[in-house]
């Protein structure tokens, strides 16, 4: 599964609220807040790093990318603020920075890392030139067990505080015009992949106190909340939740965004997706929100900014 430099989706924050052996409670003093933020996932998250990263394809480095909030091209998959290099490789870079001392356990034990990954993996699980192997329950358990090796691995390097988040519904992105997927609904089959990661992605979540004692870990629902967006569109300020406002031919999304012949619509952020697989800076801003201080049924058990306040307490 390391097809196409792929995303692996959004993994907010993993913190989970453990009943044995581990409490929280809100941290009272400021040597209690999280330190930093580790980001681990796909071009969702991307924040430029693909830029720099000359053996993949998938690329963002070239207008209209940026043009509402930069105004030039970033690097980043949006009109404004959010690579696509392999998760892998994104832990070998952070082994890296563990084992060469640039940055010292005290601040991994109080950071918050965040994981996201997944969107590009059942994407190209349909792509019509690459036959699977798999069946669709035996793709998506085979992508758990490579989330499941990851946190056990960040675990030994020190990560305490851990954010998953959920894929989107895949199958309503504009790319899926690509797969001769229908225009006037969600590719299902995609989406069903999509929700039973999920599922297991949450039920890994609820593991994580007895697998992993003295870790938080938080799970959050992306795929409801954009299909919050796509089921009452005005009531977040959109008009369009189906098509690219960037990009080309059926449901813009037979072209990428920057490409000859593109075309791009007057106001993207009244848009869902802003190219053929990527979201509008004002979606990002709206499910970041939903994250950062949402109810459980955006972000549970606890949100964003309860973890970066949490203080965990290891029971005698």
């Amino acid at each position: 599964m390391e097809k196409l430099c792929k995303n692996f989706l959004l993994v907010l924050l993993l913190v989970v609220v453990a009943a044995n052996p581990t409490s929280f409670c809100l941290a009272s003093e400021s040597n209690d807040l999280a330190r930093g933020v580790f980001s681990f996932g796909d071009s969702i998250l991307d924040a430029g790093t693909n830029h720099f990263n000359q053996n993949c394809s998938a690329q963002a480095d070239f207008p209209p990318y940026g043009s509402s909030f930069f105004h030039r091209p970033t690097g980043r998959f949006t009109n404004g603020r959010t690579g696509v290099t392999s998760l892998q490789v994104q832990l070998q870079q952070f082994k890296t920075l563990v084992e060469q001392n640039h940055t010292d356990q005290n601040i991994i034990k109080k950071s918050i890392f965040f994981l996201e990954s997944g969107s590009n993996d059942i994407f190209g699980y349909f792509l019509p030139f690459d036959t699977p192997t798999l069946s669709p329950e035996a793709y998506v358990q085979a992508m758990l067990v490579e989330v499941s090796k990851f946190i056990d691995q960040i675990y030994k390097l020190g990560a305490r505080r851990i954010a998953l988040f959920s894929l989107g519904p895949v199958g309503c992105v504009p790319a899926r015009a690509l797969l001769g997927g229908p225009a006037n609904k969600c590719y299902g089959k995609m989406n069903k992949m999509a929700k039973d990661y999920n599922k297991g992605l949450e039920s890994m979540v609820n593991d994580i106190p007895v697998k992993y004692p003295g870790v938080v870990g938080v799970y959050g629902a992306v795929y409801d909340v954009v299909q919050r967006f796509r089921s009452i569109p005005t009531r977040y300020g959109f008009t369009n939740v189906t098509d690219a406002c960037c990009g080309d031919g059926l449901l813009g999304g037979e072209l990428q965004c920057g490409r000859e012949g593109y075309k791009i619509c007057a106001k993207p952020n009244e848009y869902l997706f802003w190219d053929y697989f990527h979201p509008t800076e004002h979606a990002y801003k709206i499910i970041s929100k939903a994250l950062w201080a949402g109810t459980t049924a955006r972000i549970r058990p606890v949100n964003l900014k309860t973890l970066a306040n949490i203080t965990l307490a290891t029971m005698v």
